[in-house]
């Protein structure tokens, strides 16, 4: 058995790309090859939505007592602001889960500084992490990311074809703590060109590599959970809690862990 000091701790975390209403029918047409029949069919039948699914990743992670950090957009694509997220940010956090801010401008001071006080509007308070859209750290982020009050951020990535063991651990940057992401599901079925059926295997082998490491990030996107490989999403969760070795934990609870062993 191992202690919780001992154990890696798998962070899972899930980016919220589209407004509640997602991009509409013609986007979902236009990539209907990612998705099976079955949900093909309802969208055009009922305009179901295959792209929010933070209840049903709320009903997986519940089912297996696990809690994640859900990254919400200050304001979407199509203009819709977060605040008609509010209902499902009040439903996650009144039951564990953690809300942080998912930076569509990391740029400037003021910029941080806004699209955090909009997504602490909405949540009720203030994240104290967030990630920035596609990635788009600029020089100074981190800097404006920490004057601007975030704890930590989750926004570095060391390579997009590979698991690459510097993409894990906890690092520091301009004064910010930085939980690299070591898994992300999109660039596994892109650019890793990743099979559903070696999903799990590329998973024990993150594992192996960043065991030392004693964090590992996970970003499995709200948007591709009902998509051809999204869909694994269900039986990795189910293979993390049974292994002895792991601990799967928010952002904020990694932070915590983190900042103890900082301190002592």
């Amino acid at each position: 058995m191992h202690s919780n000091d001992e154990k890696l701790k798998v962070i899972l975390t899930h980016d919220v790309d589209w407004p509640p209403n997602g991009p509409g029918l013609a986007h979902v047409l236009a990539r209907r090859e990612r998705f099976d029949a079955q949900t093909v069919d309802r969208a055009l039948r009922n305009g179901f939505n295959p792209y929010n699914n933070i209840e049903r990743l709320m009903e997986i992670e519940d089912g297996l007592g696990v809690r994640s950090t859900f990254f919400f957009r200050p304001r979407y694509d199509d203009g819709t602001p977060v605040s008609l997220y509010k209902s499902a940010m009040e439903r996650l956090q009144s039951r564990g889960w953690e809300i942080g801010a998912h930076l569509n401008d990391a740029s400037t001071l003021e910029s941080v500084t806004l699209e955090r006080d909009l997504v602490a509007s909405a949540a009720g308070h203030a994240p104290i992490g967030c990630r920035v859209h596609y990635l788009r750290l600029h020089k100074g982020s981190h800097s404006c990311m920490r004057e601007a009050g975030f704890s930590y951020d989750s926004s570095v990535m060391y390579s997009k074809d590979a698991v690459d063991p510097r993409s894990s651990g906890v690092v520091t940057s301009e004064g910010m703590t930085i939980f690299p992401i070591t898994i992300m599901d999109t660039y596994m079925f892109t650019y890793m060109k990743v099979p559903e059926e070696k999903v799990k295997s590329i998973f024990d082998k993150a594992i192996r590599l960043c065991s030392s490491r004693r964090y590992m990030t996970v970003l499995w996107h709200d948007s591709s959970l009902l998509m051809k490989g999204g869909r694994m999403y269900p039986g990795l969760c189910e293979s993390l809690t049974t292994r002895d070795d792991i601990e799967v934990v928010t952002a904020r609870d990694a932070f915590l862990s983190a900042s103890a062993v900082t301190e002592t």
